[in-house]
């Protein structure tokens, strides 16, 4: 006990100047390996990490390979998602030669197929889909991109007049209700194919986030990107199922 309360203390004024200077030496040697290596302290499930530059920066390298590696796994996911938008509409095409086939003698097959299918691509091209794709917006986005349908369609139209072959065009109404449907069956489609994909990135950033290091690392790579998906399914996922 009374070593414990006992003081240390460093007389330098009675050292020789050889005695000093390894003193002096000693601390700066001992502040340099702390500084530098460091060390840790743990008091039951908490522990407390003195010095060690070098620790830190090995640990901020291996958060930025972690933080690399799930960089390319969201683009991957995103290619993904990508293709599978492409694959839904190629699907659609069947649903819209059905349409095309069935009232034959007023369409040409494969300029309206064309017209149909390019409105959807240009969909899957925006980069904003996603934030479309949410129950409030569902009816009016399919009435937005009929709308586009029926706007190309009239042009077709009247180029067609010019012509002296005598082809001619009815009005879309003929067949609105059916397109309406294969429409849904895009916004629908699409919203699922989104939300699958946010759960797919957010059981990787579950999976890893534990992994991480330091602290800012694992917020911005991990749990801020969980709550963004988490958000963007509760979005979207009362789309699936909303009446058009």
């Amino acid at each position: 006990m009374y070593l414990l309360e006992s003081e240390i203390k460093v007389d330098f004024t009675n050292m020789s100047i050889e005695h000093s200077f390894v003193v002096l030496s000693f601390i700066l040697v001992l502040f340099t390996v702390v500084f530098i290596i460091g060390f840790s302290l743990k008091f039951g499930d908490k522990e407390v990490n003195i010095g060690g530059l070098h620790r830190l920066l090995a640990r901020k390298d291996e958060d930025a390979l972690l933080k690399e590696s799930l960089h390319n796994f969201s683009l991957e996911t995103d290619h993904e998602i990508n293709g599978n938008l492409y694959d839904l509409v190629d699907t659609l095409n069947y649903e819209i030669e059905g349409v095309a086939v069935k009232d034959r003698c007023y369409f040409t097959f494969e300029k309206f197929i064309s017209i149909v299918k390019t409105e959807l691509e240009k969909r899957v091209r925006r980069n904003n889909l996603k934030e479309k794709l949410v129950k409030k917006n569902r009816e009016k986005y399919v009435e937005l991109m009929l709308a586009d349908i029926n706007c190309k369609y009239e042009l077709l139209q009247s180029k067609v007049s010019l012509l002296k072959c005598g082809e001619s065009y009815a009005q879309l109404s003929v067949i609105k209700n059916q397109v309406r449907g294969i429409l849904y069956q895009f916004f629908d489609g699409a919203n699922a194919i989104h939300i699958e994909g946010c759960r797919k990135k957010i059981k990787r950033y579950n999976e890893d986030k534990g992994k991480f290091k330091t602290g800012p690392a694992r917020v911005y790579s991990c749990e801020y990107p969980i709550k963004k998906n988490e958000e963007y399914i509760k979005e979207l996922e009362g789309g699936i199922n909303a009446q058009g």
